[in-house]
Order: C-alpha cells, then sequence, then structure tokens
C-alpha cells in the first residue's frame, strides 16, 4: 500500500508539472526533486564545500566589464572559462563544452536558450541584441587543485563563483536570490538512446539550489512545427512550382499563323538521306519535324513525291514565336534585374558601339579570321554556366556559407559528445546539419544537379539519345498540370455514397463492410493525386509503358440489380486504376503494334530515364527543402527579434521601409510609363489592322492563334530582303516584314518584343526613350533619397543620445523627416507631361517609319505547303501516283535555271493538298554534268523508320493532330 500510495503522489507530481509546462509560457518551473524529466540537481556537498581549492578572475578588468554588462540590462551573458590560458574541461562526454556557461537574466533570456544555438544569424542578429559573450581567464587557489577535484566538485566550484558575479569573496547576487536570473550550461540528455542537447539551468530558490533543464515552451514548439511542417509542404508541392519552360523543352508553348498576300513559291526534296550534289538552303531533320501536324499529314499519306525537287507553294506561315519574344499589355521588360539578365546573360551588351566589334570578332583574332567561334559566343558559354552554376542555386551557397562559418564548429562537437556517449543523433528537420554537407549523400546530390543541367541543355537542342527523358519528363509534368484536385477529392466521397446510391437507406447496413474494403485505398489514390511529388513519382514509371491503356468507360445496358452493382465495382476498379483523371471519357491512345522483344527493350529504355529523371528531381527537392527551410526559419525568427527588440531596432527598420518605399515609387513609375507606351502601341496597332478587328469578332471555336501584318502604300517590296521570306540568316526560320501583332484564341493581343524595344529608342521631347536611361535616372533619384535618409537618421539619432530622446520619438522623428521628399514630390511638384508626346507629329512620323521598317525571323512551326498547280496533262487522280511532266515547258539543264525560277514557269491554281498531285522533276533526269550544283530551298529528311504506307496509326494520330 505504501509503494501504492508513492506511486501515486509521483504520477500527481508529474500531471501537475506537465500542467505547468503546458500551461505556462515560462518553462523554469521549480519542481520537486522526484520529477526526473526536469529536476537532475538537487544537492549541497559538504565535500567539496569544505576544500580549499576555489577559482578567482586573474584580473579586475573582467569584474569591471561584467558589472558594465549588468548595469545595461543584458539578458543573456556567455562565459567562456579559461584555466591558465585553457579551456576548462570535465571528465564526463555530456559535459561537451564544459567552458561554457550562460548567464540567462528573466524569462526572456531562458528562451533564447530553448531556440536553435544558432538563433543570433538566422534572426539576422536581431535576437542577439541584448546578449554578449565574456571571457573569463580564471586561476586556482593552488596550483593544479582543480584538475583534482571530481565533476561535481568543479560543477559546485564554477557555480559558486559564477553565482557570485565573479567575486568569489562576496554572498550571491540579489538577482539569483530573488529567481530573475540562472547559472546554465550545456549538456547532453540520454533519451531512450538518442542524445538531446538542452540547457541545464540552475537557480536559487527559498536559499535551496535547484537545476532543471530548460525546455522549450508550447509556442516555441509550435513555431517548430510550422517551421516544418512549412519544409515538408513545400517538398510536396514543389513541382507545380516549376515553370512551364523548364519542361516543355521548346522555345514556344503555341504556334501563330500568318497569311500571306502572295504565296512564296519555293523548291522541296523529300528523302531518308541527303544528296550530296545538291545545296538546300534550310533541312528539316526529322527530330525537327515531329510536331509538324500539316507536314507530316502529307507525308504520311505520301502526297510528297520522294526523292524528287518538288516545286512548291507556302500561303501562309506557321510560326512559334518563344515565350520571350511577345508581350502582353502589362508584360514588359522593364526592371533592374530584367535588364541585366539581359546585358549579361542574354549578351545585349554587344549593341553598345565599344562591344560591337570585339563581340563578333574571331577569338583567334587577325591570325585566323575564318573562324567561326566568336568572342560571342565565349562570353553566352561563360554567361550559361555562371548562371547554372551560381546565380541559381546562389541561395544553396548562402545556407552552406551559414553552415560553415556559423554552425560548423558546433555540429562537430555535438557529433562527437554523441560519438564518445555511443547516443544515437536526433534528426531535427534540418538534414544539413544532420549529414554536413560533404556527406555522400549531398555529394550525389550535386553531382546529379550539374548532370540535369548538362542533360537539360542537350535535350533543349535535340542531342540524339535524350529523347526518352524528354518524352518522361514532359509527359508527367502535362498530366501534373492538368489534373483536376476537385475530381480527385471526390474520389473518397464517390466510395462514400455508392451504396447508398444502389442501395438507398440499406446501404447502411452493407456500407461498413463495403468501405473497410475500399474507403482506405480510395483514400490512398487521392493523396497520391494530391501530393504533386507522390504523383510525379509514380506517374514517371506509368509513362514508361507506352501501351498502357487508358480507361473507357462501356455503356452500360439494361441489367439486374446485381450486375449493376457488379458494374459498378468494376466502375470503382477501373476508377482506382486510372492514371490520368484528366482523361475524358471517350478518349483512346492507338495501340502501338511492336513486337515483344521492342516493347521490352523501349520499357526498359524508358524505366531507366524514369530512375534517372526521379533521381534528379528528388536532388534537387532535397536542395531546395534545405533553402525553404532556411528561408522560414530566418523569417520567423528575425521577426520575433524585431518585435522583442521593438525598441532598439524600430527606427533602423524604419530606414529600410523608407528606402524600400521610395525604390517602389522610382522604379514603378518607370514601369507604368512603358506599360502606357505598350497599351498606346497596341491600340495603335489594333486600329490600323482592319482585319484584327474582324477577326476578334468570330467566335471562340472558330478563331486560332494568327499574326497580322500591317501595310502601307508608300513602302513597297522593292527588294527581296524586304519581303516576306525564307530567311538568309537564321535555318529553319521565316523573315516577316511588317507583322506587329498577334491575337491568340482569347482575344488577347500582343506585339513583338524587339518592335516595343525598337519604338523605345524614340527620343523626343515627353517620351519615354530607351529604357536603359530611364532606369538610370530612378537609379540615380533612388540614390539621392537614400543620402537625405541617412543625413535625417544620423541628426536624429546624434541629438536623441544628446538630450536623451526615447526611441519611441526618434523613430516618428525619423519617419517624419523621411516622409518629406515624398510629401514634397506628389503636393508640391509640378504635374508631370503625361502622354502628351503620343499627339505630337514628330513622334507619330518615327512611330510610323519604326513599324513600317520593321523586320525580324521567326521559328518554323509547321510548313503548311501545297502544290502550285493542278496540271492539265495528269490525269490521274490518285493523291500518291507521280507522272512525268511535259518538259517542253521546263527548262533544260544547260541554262542553270534556279528552282525559283523552275517554280515561276508553272501557273498558279489550286489550294488542294489531297487531291492534286505535284509536278516533279525526277533526280534521274538531270545530269550529273553541271558546273555548279543545284540549289532547293527546302530539303525534309525522313526518318527511315517512319512513314510507312502502312503504318494507319500513325496516320490516325497526324490525321487528328491536324484537325485540331
Amino acid at each position: 500500500m505504501a509503494t501504492d500510495r508513492m506511486q501515486m503522489t509521483l504520477l500527481f507530481f508529474g500531471i501537475l508539472s506537465f500542467c505547468a509546462v503546458l500551461g505556462s509560457n515560462n518553462t523554469y518551473v521549480y519542481t520537486s526533486g522526484y520529477n526526473d524529466s526536469q529536476v537532475v540537481l538537487t544537492e549541497q556537498s559538504m565535500s567539496c564545500e569544505q576544500t580549499t581549492c576555489n577559482l578567482y578572475p586573474n584580473s579586475t578588468e573582467t569584474r569591471e566589464k561584467l558589472e558594465r554588462f549588468l548595469k545595461s540590462g543584458l539578458k543573456v551573458i556567455e562565459y567562456r572559462l579559461l584555466l591558465n590560458g585553457i579551456p576548462i574541461k570535465l571528465s564526463e562526454a555530456k559535459y561537451y563544452k564544459a567552458d561554457t556557461w550562460v548567464r540567462a537574466q528573466q524569462k526572456h533570456g531562458r528562451t533564447l536558450l530553448t531556440l536553435a544555438f544558432n538563433y543570433d544569424i538566422m534572426s539576422l542578429w536581431m535576437l542577439s541584441i541584448g546578449t554578449s559573450s565574456l571571457q573569463v581567464n580564471l586561476q586556482e587557489s593552488i596550483h593544479g587543485c582543480f584538475q583534482k577535484l571530481p565533476d561535481k566538485c568543479r560543477i559546485q566550484k564554477i557555480q559558486h563563483l559564477l553565482f557570485r558575479d565573479l567575486d568569489p569573496n562576496s554572498t550571491e547576487s540579489t538577482s539569483f536570490k530573488t529567481g530573475d536570473a540562472s547559472i546554465c550550461n550545456p549538456l547532453v540528455r540520454d533519451v531512450d538512446g538518442y542524445g538531446e542537447f538542452l540547457y541545464n539551468c540552475c537557480g536559487i530558490h527559498k536559499q535551496k539550489l535547484e537545476c532543471q533543464y530548460q525546455l522549450p515552451d508550447i509556442w516555441v514548439r509550435i513555431l517548430n512545427y510550422m517551421i516544418d511542417i512549412t519544409m515538408y509542404s513545400v517538398i510536396l508541392v514543389a513541382p507545380l512550382m516549376a515553370p512551364k519552360w523548364l519542361y516543355k523543352f521548346t522555345k514556344t508553348e503555341h504556334t501563330y499563323v500568318a497569311k500571306l498576300n502572295k504565296p512564296l513559291k519555293k523548291t522541296m526534296y523529300v528523302s531518308k538521306s541527303k544528296p550530296t550534289d545538291l545545296v538546300f538552303g534550310h533541312t528539316f531533320t526529322p527530330k525537327d519535324t515531329e510536331n509538324f501536324p500539316k507536314l507530316n499529314l502529307l507525308l504520311a499519306t505520301n502526297q510528297v513525291p520522294r526523292d524528287k525537287i518538288v516545286p512548291i507553294e507556302i500561303s501562309q506561315m506557321d510560326i512559334a514565336p518563344g515565350p520571350e519574344s511577345l508581350l502582353t499589355e502589362q508584360n514588359i521588360p522593364v526592371g533592374i534585374l530584367t535588364m541585366l539578365y539581359r546585358l549579361i546573360f542574354q549578351c545585349r551588351i554587344r549593341k553598345w558601339s565599344a562591344c560591337n566589334p570585339y563581340c563578333s570578332a574571331s577569338i583567334l583574332g587577325s591570325c585566323y579570321e575564318t573562324c567561326e567561334v566568336t568572342w560571342l559566343h565565349v562570353w553566352k558559354a561563360i554567361g550559361a554556366v555562371f548562371f547554372v552554376g551560381v546565380i541559381i542555386p546562389t541561395p544553396y551557397y548562402i545556407r552552406l556559407l551559414i553552415y560553415y562559418v556559423f554552425e560548423s564548429e558546433e555540429i562537430t562537437a555535438r557529433k562527437v559528445a554523441l560519438q564518445n556517449l555511443r547516443l544515437a543523433e536526433i534528426y531535427e528537420s534540418n538534414l544539413i546539419q544532420y549529414l554536413t554537407p560533404t556527406h555522400p549523400a549531398f555529394i550525389v546530390a550535386y553531382v546529379l544537379y550539374f548532370l540535369s543541367c548538362i542533360i537539360y541543355v542537350m535535350v533543349l537542342y535535340g542531342v540524339i539519345g535524350t529523347g526518352k527523358v524528354q518524352n518522361v519528363i514532359q509527359e508527367s509534368f502535362d498530366d501534373l498540370n492538368q489534373i483536376k484536385y476537385r475530381k480527385v477529392l471526390s474520389m473518397p466521397l464517390g466510395v462514400l455514397l455508392l451504396p447508398l446510391k444502389r442501395c438507398g437507406i440499406f446501404g447502411l447496413l452493407i456500407g461498413p463492410i463495403y468501405w473497410a474494403i475500399f474507403f482506405i485505398p480510395a483514400v490512398i489514390l487521392a493523396l497520391l493525386y494530391g501530393l504533386p511529388t507522390m504523383y510525379l513519382t509514380f506517374r514517371m514509371f506509368l509513362n514508361t509503358q507506352t501501351s498502357f491503356k487508358r480507361f473507357v468507360r462501356r455503356q452500360a445496358g439494361a441489367k439486374s440489380r446485381l450486375g449493376m452493382l457488379k458494374d459498378d465495382m468494376r466502375e470503382l476498379y477501373d476508377w482506382m486504376k486510372t492514371v490520368n483523371v484528366t482523361q475524358k471519357p471517350d478518349e483512346a491512345r492507338p495501340k502501338l503494334q511492336l513486337s515483344r522483344a521492342k516493347r521490352i527493350r523501349l520499357m526498359a529504355v524508358q524505366l531507366v530515364a524514369a530512375v534517372g529523371c526521379l533521381l534528379l528531381i528528388y536532388a534537387i527537392l532535397i536542395m531546395f527543402s534545405q533553402i525553404v527551410a532556411l528561408a522560414v526559419q530566418m523569417f520567423a525568427l528575425t521577426l520575433m527579434g524585431a518585435v522583442v527588440n521593438a525598441g532598439a531596432v524600430l527606427k533602423y527598420l524604419s530606414l529600410l521601409f523608407l528606402i524600400g518605399v521610395y525604390a517602389n515609387d522610382a522604379f514603378t513609375d518607370v514601369y507604368n510609363t512603358y506599360v502606357t507606351l505598350n497599351q498606346h502601341i497596341t491600340r495603335n496597332l489594333y486600329g490600323r489592322i482592319s482585319e484584327a478587328s474582324e477577326y476578334a469578332l468570330l467566335r471562340t471555336s472558330e478563331q486560332e492563334n494568327r499574326a497580322f501584318k500591317t501595310e502601307r502604300p508608300d513602302i513597297e517590296c522593292e527588294t527581296e530582303f524586304e519581303c516576306d521570306d525564307l530567311s538568309k540568316k537564321k535555318a529553319k526560320h521565316y523573315r516577316t516584314h511588317n507583322l506587329v501583332l498577334f491575337l491568340d484564341a482569347n482575344d488577347r493581343p500582343m506585339i513583338p518584343r524587339k518592335l516595343f524595344d525598337k519604338i523605345c529608342q524614340i527620343e523626343v521631347a515627353g517620351s519615354p526613350g530607351p529604357v536603359f536611361k530611364r532606369m538610370t535616372g530612378a537609379f540615380q533619384y533612388l540614390m539621392t533619397i537614400v543620402i537625405f535618409l541617412v543625413f535625417v537618421f544620423v541628426i536624429v539619432a546624434t541629438f536623441g543620445d544628446i538630450y536623451d530622446v526615447s526611441s519611441a520619438n526618434q523613430t516618428l522623428a525619423a519617419v517624419i523627416g523621411g516622409f518629406l521628399p515624398l510629401l514634397f514630390r506628389n503636393f508640391l511638384k509640378p504635374p508631370r507631361g503625361g502622354t502628351s508626346y503620343q499627339s505630337a507629329i514628330i513622334w507619330k512620323s518615327k512611330l510610323e517609319e519604326a513599324i513600317g521598317y520593321y523586320f525580324e525571323s521567326w521559328p518554323i512551326a509547321d510548313l503548311d505547303i501545297h502544290p502550285p498547280v493542278k496540271d492539265a496533262n495528269l490525269e490521274s487522280d490518285d493523291a500518291g501516283i507521280v507522272e512525268q511532266t511535259d518538259t517542253s515547258t521546263a527548262p533544260s539543264i544547260e541554262e542553270h535555271v534556279s528552282p525559283q525560277e523552275f517554280a515561276s514557269l508553272v501557273p498558279e491554281n489550286s489550294n488542294d493538298v489531297l487531291r492534286i498531285p505535284y509536278r516533279t522533276q525526277s533526280m534521274s533526269e538531270i545530269s550529273m554534268s553541271m558546273t555548279e550544283s543545284l540549289c532547293v530551298d527546302i530539303f525534309i529528311k525522313l526518318n527511315p523508320r517512319e512513314h510507312d504506307e502502312n503504318n494507319e496509326h500513325d496516320m490516325m494520330e497526324l490525321t487528328m493532330q491536324s484537325n485540331v
């Protein structure tokens, strides 16, 4: 019975202690000596007190410095104890930093000890306000006596000195007697085989020394939980943050169609091998024409003859502007970071007069001027490497810098202590501190990151062997972005309601059995779809099965109740088996006819690609998670420091706030100026192109992405350079004249970025002018304001210290003085000119000139070709049959007629693609005794394994793409 009462008493005191910890913000709770989780030392050993070995500082300056610290109201004073110039050490391994002791004042000081040991750098030193460190050089009353004492007596001698504020001849300090101050030392506590690092704080309570572990209070624990939750949440949803251009592996997402007033007459040659006796202007490989549905449809249906020179006409240009080539009304390339990125990494600095000759010069100089590698190529490569290797991972480099400068020494000491104590380390949601940056896992992550950058560049430029990687990544991310999360959430709900739907109220009887079987799988499936990282993981493996069948719901006829229930069960099974919740019920992919060996080989290659892609993604996620954890922790602790030390940091924060206000005012003014200019340009082009206004009135289903030209009657296409044609300088590009307005299917107008830059170069009175000059002016204005603000704060701080002005009044005076320039600018400055320059005659004239003489090259997105004539000499209507043309009107080879002249002899007629055969000239009929090679405009190289006559599935898929 006595034992039971003792156990009940201990349980009662334990419950009281636990409630006190949770209910009180002050975790420094004095409890009885029975609770081992908090009280670790309650002793007064007479043997230690009776020893004549004592410690005392060897200099009075240390004592005087401590008095100044105490008078200034410091909350935390960290002592570094040295005995005869050597850090004090204890024999027990749990005292891993025996030379470090802390004087914590009140609740503020003790709370700081429960935070992470690097709280100073994580709070940007805001929480370190009111804290300081003091190095104390000690000496013994009897030389060598201290080392002969046991650890228990050494600790008591140190506490005896520190409780008396380094004066061994005085009594305890008043702050210790009232319980406001504590002496703490770091140690390791064994928690079920794991080592927990915390502080053991000792204070005087009722004239009795009591020591206990300093545990974090409930709010600190909530803060730590929020940081962990944020970090893990970011890891789970990080794939949704990836920009589309990162996994599209293409410079465009949309294709625009530009109608031509006069069709282009060209020649084309289609073959599986490139002949050596012909010169081609533009060569398209199978990789280039992979996304050309119109051309692929013609090739799949054998409507373009092979190994023959074919005259063709192009009546419309299918172009693919890059994502940065077009500007909407609100999206303009104005900003400090945008300007620096374009100047350095896009090498726009080459347009400066001083840099242009240098950039275009050969790297070998005048010794070998024919070298095609110029300094522009070299600096572009250096800029790309610098951007990928330095700029993008800069946040992670900052994390590594913080570790090696502020954390490495403490982490090393802790790992050594755990190794000596043979305890396992507790993972505290900080992978860098847990593994260290030189761990093999991080080394592999670094290698994978740079390897992913190399693979990305290879995939972007279509290097052979990277197609499977591109397919796996692109299809997986496309499926991820098409998920409808409302439908995902409806999966578990549908499982719950299905028994009630079929059985009515009787479903409540069989529902528990049904739910126990199917509800948990439905929830797991919903989680897999709802968490992007998890979905991307299994989706990449599923995308390796190119023959995977998507779920197709069958039409149910009249069936019995049992049959309908079986159908519902099958429907649920197929529903859970579905890998894409965005798939429409009537959609189905054509099954590829592959042999078993080829299918296994293809799946193996794609499986390796999926594993490699997952390793790359998880390596990046690991580093990204550490950056997020650092940012969240720094934000939380910095905000905590700003609140706790508001009186000390508020005036400095108000200075930063004012600088931010003026920076936003200066650069926002520049942005709004060019937004107004862009809107004016768009409205001007919309007004002068009547076809665009008429096209915008069509229904959405009848619209496509269109590009429109503006024509001026006083500017004629006098030279070949001014006409719309295939580009002579850029391969696989169209060169257009006056193609100035782009309209997508949602009637969103856009203008070319190059045109906007050209119009910005117009300098007339009141116009914005070049962006660089405008940004430079805004920066000069900001620097002037910053100098003024610094003067204001220096004056306020100087007179505040002289006349002992409170911190709040100093902050108020500084803020009022700092807002004076903004008040003068908004209320006393004359109104700005606004947009009056737009009505000036000289501005209109220069705008007309810029638009009229605008040329640009665009990537070819497809080849919409058709024969130039329906030849009367050809009686066959079959699209794939090609007969010999009448050679009486064809030029002889001896005349050296170009393909353009050859095509011009053919009369213009129909646009029918499927029924009208091409006029051709067989290569066997061309004399090989020509002194010059014949020039052909377009060469289409076929893949030997593609475009077979019997491949019905390819033709069906191409027809669907062409119709879309």
